[in-house]
C-alpha cells in the first residue's frame, strides 16, 4: 500500500487496527491527513486531520462507517491540545501520526464498550 506521495506505508502497521487507506495533503496553510483502518471489532473508522496556520480553523476527528452507508463522527480532539505541538508545514503525515493513533485507540475503545 502506498500514500500519496508513492511511499511504502504497508511494512509498519499501525499499532490500532488494520490500515486499509491513507492519504496526505499540503495545503496553502497547513495540511491534511485522512486514513481509514479497520477496528478490531470489524467497523470501519476514519481519521480526518486538518492542520491549519490557525487554530481555530483545525480539527481532528474520527468517523465511523454506519450500516445506512455514511460516515458519523464518533469523537474528535479540540486543536487547542495539539496545533502548538505540530509543524507550520509539513511534507509528510509524521507530524499528525500520533494524534490519529490517540483517535483511533479512543473509537476503539468506545466501540468495544458498546
Amino acid at each position: 500500500m502506498t500514500d500519496q506521495r508513492g511511499e511504502d506505508n504497508a511494512t509498519t502497521p499501525p499499532p490500532n487496527g488494520r490500515r486499509i487507506e491513507r492519504t496526505f495533503g499540503e495545503h496553502r496553510q497547513g495540511y491534511d491527513l485522512t486514513e481509514i483502518r479497520r477496528s478490531s471489532a470489524g467497523a470501519l473508522l476514519r481519521v480526518r486531520i486538518h492542520r491549519d496556520a490557525y487554530q481555530h480553523q483545525s480539527y481532528a476527528l474520527v468517523e465511523v462507517f454506519t450500516p445506512a452507508m455514511s460516515w458519523t463522527a464518533l469523537t474528535s480532539e479540540p486543536a487547542s491540545g495539539w496545533h502548538a505541538a505540530t509543524p507550520y508545514r509539513s511534507s509528510g503525515p509524521v507530524p499528525l501520526e500520533s494524534l490519529a493513533d490517540r483517535l483511533f485507540a479512543r473509537a476503539d475503545a468506545i466501540l468495544r464498550a458498546q
